[in-house]
């Protein structure tokens, strides 16, 4: 099996992520475009052994580790894809997923033009938390970025806070998680702070910490954008729930909820969004 051609393949035509599953005697590749998965080969478990070591290898992971899961980045082909990996009672499975490489004005998205307009000016004039709610694949951090760019159009200061950091905007402040070396989202959030940013991105809300982190943020007075799996202000508020996060503080803090979906029409793909304010 080339699993070179199969990373080739699956970034030459904008696939999302590539699935290694563990069956019990071999492991079936997947190719996922939007929310369909499409089956690529069989693959020998004892070749896929070989090329998850150098993938783990590569991405700086415990290549000794196979009981835990584990993230990293793979830098190939002049791309960075997340690494991740999961042990099962059939062996270890592999994600990978590629970032989107298009970076594109928010006006480009195919999001209603009186939409995006909302979404501006509550972003602009108003204080708070703006999540960006979605399934996996439905653009939410492609919107991220376009309001980012949006913000140091209009000379705001803005510091993004991600794992890992997709890419590059010119204008932002980048900061990449580092939790080996003990730079953890809310470490790096509270420095942040310090630097009297008009803005504080964070790539993902992914557990407890991160969300606590935001919070204070935004109960300090800062604006705050991130995205977050979920759906709608109220079930972003259960979903903060799940955080240990009090319904009294999500509320308070909670601004707007930009809820996302990749719809296609007239042959073309674009972003559909649900706008629910407290």
């Amino acid at each position: 099996m080339d699993f070179g051609l199969i990373i080739k393949e699956a970034l030459a035509n904008k696939y999302s992520d590539i699935h290694f599953i563990p069956y019990e005697s071999f492991i079936k590749v997947y190719y996922r475009k939007e929310d369909k998965l499409m089956f690529v080969d069989d693959v020998e478990k004892a070749e896929f052994r070989v090329f998850l070591q150098k993938v783990k290898a590569s991405s700086e992971m415990n290549i000794s580790e196979k009981r835990l899961p584990q993230d990293g980045i793979y830098k190939v082909y002049g791309e960075a894809i997340r690494v991740s990996t999961l042990k099962t009672i059939q062996g270890e499975s592999l994600t990978l997923r590629i970032f989107n490489r298009d970076i594109k004005v928010i006006e480009n998205l195919g999001i209603k033009d009186v939409e995006v307009k909302k979404i501006l000016d509550h972003i602009y004039y108003k204080s708070g938390i703006t999540l960006i709610a979605g399934e996996t694949g439905m653009g939410k951090s492609t919107t991220l970025y376009a309001i980012m760019i949006k913000l140091v159009e209009k000379n705001f200061k803005v510091i993004s806070i991600e794992d890992p950091v997709e890419r590059e905007l010119s204008g932002v402040s980048q900061c990449q998680i580092n939790i080996k070396a003990g730079l953890d989202y809310d470490k790096a959030i509270f420095a942040s702070l310090r630097q009297d940013p008009d803005y504080i991105c964070i790539g993902e809300i992914r557990n407890k910490e991160t969300a606590k982190a935001l919070i204070r943020a935004s109960l300090t007075g800062h604006k705050v954008i991130s995205t977050i799996h979920s759906f709608g202000y109220k079930n972003t508020i259960e979903r903060l729930k799940d955080f240990d996060i009090e319904e009294t503080y999500s509320k308070a803090a909670l601004g707007l909820v930009i809820s996302q979906v990749l719809k296609e029409k007239d042959n073309k793909k674009g972003a559909e969004v649900l706008l629910d304010y407290k």
